[in-house]
């Protein structure tokens, strides 16, 4: 009995640690969104994009800028795709 109930705490406690990390990596993501240092060219239609702009995404360790939402959930669908 007392082997199930340490079985069952570090289960647990090993879940609550991957938890913790997977939520760490999701709020670096979100924060690595930021808007967009220099004027720059949309990968997707290549419109010229302005600095500031917010439609940005961060893909090995590179901010891509969007002129929309439209072309910034077709690069996210395929990002490989349309880097050179």
């Amino acid at each position: 009995m007392k082997k199930a109930v340490l079985i069952l705490a570090l289960g647990l406690a090993f879940l609550q640690a991957f938890s913790a990390n997977e939520q760490t990596e999701i709020k670096q993501q979100k924060a690595a969104v930021d808007t967009l240092k220099k004027d720059g060219i949309d990968p997707i239609c290549k419109m010229k994009v302005k600095a500031g702009n917010t439609k940005t995404i961060v893909f090995e360790k590179v901010t891509y800028g969007f002129c929309s939402e439209s072309c910034k959930k077709t690069f996210t669908a395929n990002p490989k795709k349309y880097i050179k």
